[in-house]
């Protein structure tokens, strides 16, 4: 599962970072057409591969069949623009069932704090998917990406304590400040282009990159894979405004917010549990 996500984030971060040279202003690299639509179909159906893996794995009915929506459906509207409109409701109505069945009923604010955070991300990609399938406005894609920058901004929860991931969160957010300052035209082409940020503001962004790469950051420093992978992963798909785009951020934050346990059930819940018994077993973050 985790070499899996680990090939969707490259193949996810590979596609976006041809979309924005190809669409840069002052053509740095002579990309043909081809490749842009050719690597995002890649990125869709890794990731899409990477969710119905988890989903196999679950032991949990409901949070099987949410998975395998998002990850199915991202996959057709990737390849055939007929299931648009379906994956704009199958893609967020799977993560928030699969979300919110994992999650349960949360008993302490950290548990009701992580199934907010994911349940934003779902409704992120709802509200994207919905005005770029043509069925909301304009108004709905810029709420979207306000969710969704906001959803990556709260994953700096994930780094509490952590004091080396959250500078280097206030090294990215200082970051982007400061491209934004310098280069504002050439910073919000990428952004549109590369990560589909519409109607929200570029210091939005920078408090989302701040709370992304800390969450990645404490991730890796802590061993925790899923956390660095699905923070990674959110940074590199940008706004879930299309399906291949959902269908990563979905990927993202079930791996970002949620435990092994919770998204996957009893058996790697045991494996766990054997593991953390163990006399030379790391201690487990609670973040």
């Amino acid at each position: 599962m985790g070499s899996l996500a680990l090939l969707a984030a490259v193949a996810v971060g590979v596609a976006t970072a041809v979309r924005v040279l190809y669409n840069a202003p002052f053509d740095p690299l002579a990309l043909p057409a081809r490749l842009v639509p050719a690597v995002g179909t890649v990125a869709a159906l890794a990731t899409g591969a990477a969710l119905g893996l988890a989903a196999l794995s679950s032991d949990r009915p409901a949070v099987r069949v949410g998975l395998l929506f998002a990850g199915v459906f991202g996959v057709l509207a990737t390849l055939s623009g007929a299931a648009t409109v379906a994956a704009a409701v199958a893609i967020p109505g799977g993560a928030a069932l699969a979300f919110a069945r994992a999650t349960g009923s949360p008993e302490t604010y950290f548990e009701l704090r992580r199934a907010a955070i994911a349940l934003t991300f779902a409704l992120a990609a709802g509200l994207s998917l919905a005005a770029t399938a043509g069925i909301a406005g304009s108004p709905v894609r810029a709420a979207g990406s306000v969710a969704f920058l906001a959803a990556v901004t709260l994953l700096a929860v994930r780094a509490e304590g952590d004091r080396v991931a959250l500078v280097a969160g206030a090294v990215a957010f200082v970051g982007v400040v400061a491209a934004s300052a310098a280069a504002p035209y050439v910073t919000g082409s990428a952004l549109l282009v590369g990560f589909a940020v519409v109607g929200s503001p570029h210091l939005l962004v920078a408090t989302a990159a701040f709370g992304g790469v800390a969450a990645a950051v404490a991730g890796l420093r802590d061993g925790d894979t899923w956390l660095a992978v699905g923070a990674i992963l959110l940074l590199l798909a940008g706004v879930p405004a299309t399906p291949g785009a959902a269908t990563a951020v979905c990927l993202g934050a079930a791996l970002a917010t949620l435990g092994a346990e919770e998204l996957l059930g009893s058996r790697d819940a045991s494996a766990r549990s054997s593991a953390a018994d163990a006399p030379d077993a790391p201690e487990v973050s609670a973040r």
